[in-house]
């Protein structure tokens, strides 16, 4: 006697979205659940006319029994996948790609299991559930998250071995996949053989297959070596290879220019390889993206992370003085002031330095420290004596003087 058991807990990845499609799908499927087995009785329609029986059902029903589920069992495990790999990949497909691949793998694999039922195996069983779905999402899974690892659960039980053991493990997501997919194969071929027809083996290699080639027919295959390049560096840089972190992360970068938080973390591994220049560079891209993405706390976070390590450290003119903004709403006075300070020490030429160094004296003054205000309100009288500020800041510094 032999067991062995495997069940997918974690994956090392991470999300953006909350998953609607994800979550509607596992919510349908356990309504409907409970509706069937509890209330059946008290509702006007009758769940078995949504088995999709071969040669009998139409397309919807195809469609529709992907809903249905036999016992707990049958549910559980198939939530278990969906929510496990669904959330990650509608983060990454978006809704109606997701959507395509999840109703398309489902109705394909029951109509592939209706054909080989009445062809080959000869029998008119009807088909339930979101086994054929379900396949179809790891089958994407496959291709666009190639490079992450999937943690599991596993029981191994062989007593004529003296064989008991239970615990998890990492494993790496093509050999994860690949196993379950030779699994599926290799239990269709035996049910071939006269085995029982009690789960829908066709089911899962079409809805695998279905959703492989809709993912690799819509680019999938370069998306999945993109994110790959992420993942391998975030690896590099746990084991502290900065100088293989710095290589993946320059090539993600340049696949993804918009992505503000890979190039911060491009920014700390030039750091870290002594490549100055290349991280001043990576940061100055990091924060221009996350305030064009609307990210102001981590272009703040990545600002002052680069301030520190470079004194002179300032964005763009108008991105400065959005960004010293920022920061003088979030109460962040300490920092605001020295990012309003820097703006009027590498851009004084600019139309706004005037009203940088007014700011500074205001977050001077409200700190309590007049001498410094009144420097900054003479050095506007001084250095910008026909800027529309400078009478402004004449009547203050008298004003601080008198004090």
């Amino acid at each position: 006697m032999y067991f062995f058991y495997y069940l997918p807990i974690g994956i090392d990845a991470d999300t953006r979205r909350f998953p609607v499609l994800t979550t509607l799908f596992s919510v349908l499927c356990i309504v409907v659940f409970i509706l069937n087995r509890y209330a059946a009785g008290d509702l006007p329609l009758n769940f078995a006319n949504y088995i999709y029986s071969p040669g009998w059902s139409g397309p919807g029903t195809a469609v529709a029994a992907m809903f249905l589920h036999f016992d707990y069992l049958h549910l559980i495990s198939n939530l278990v996948y969906l929510i496990l790999f669904g959330r990650y990949l509608e983060d990454r497909l978006g809704p109606v790609l997701f959507a395509v691949v999840y109703l398309g793998a489902g109705f394909l694999g029951n109509i592939a299991q209706g054909w080989h039922n009445i062809h080959v195996l000869q029998t008119g069983a009807g088909i339930i559930g979101a086994s054929g779905a379900v396949s179809g999402l790891m089958g994407a899974f496959l291709v666009l998250l190639r490079h992450h690892r999937v943690k599991v659960a596993y029981w191994v039980f062989a007593p004529l071995m003296a064989t008991n053991k239970a615990g998890t493990s990492d494993v790496h997501v093509v050999f994860a996949l690949a196993i379950w997919a030779v699994i599926q194969i290799v239990r269709g071929l035996i049910q071939i053989e006269g085995a029982g027809t009690g789960v829908a083996y066709v089911t899962h290699v079409a809805g695998f297959a279905f959703g492989l080639g809709v993912v690799l027919a819509t680019g999938g295959w370069k998306r999945g070596a993109v994110a790959g390049n992420l993942v391998k560096a975030r690896r590099a840089l746990r084991r502290g290879d900065f100088y293989g972190a710095q290589d993946e992360l320059s090539y993600y970068a340049l696949a993804c220019p918009e992505d503000g938080d890979a190039h911060a973390q491009l920014a700390r591994a030039r750091a870290a390889c002594n490549d100055k220049a290349g991280a001043r560079e990576s940061y100055l891209r990091a924060c221009e993206c996350l305030l064009r993405a609307g990210q102001r706390g981590k272009a703040e976070a990545a600002y002052l992370e680069a301030s520190r390590s470079f004194p002179d450290f300032a964005l763009a003119p108008e991105l400065q003085l959005d960004l010293c903004f920022g920061l003088e709403r979030t109460l962040k006075s300490a920092q605001a002031l020295k990012a309003y300070e820097t703006f009027a020490r590498i851009y004084h030429d600019h139309g706004e330095a005037a009203f940088a160094i007014l700011r500074a004296a205001n977050l001077h003054a409200r700190e309590g420290d007049t001498a410094r205000a009144r420097a900054c309100y003479q050095r506007v009288v001084e250095h910008y004596p026909g800027d529309e500020w400078a009478e402004f800041a004449a009547e203050h510094a008298r004003r601080l003087g008198t004090a």
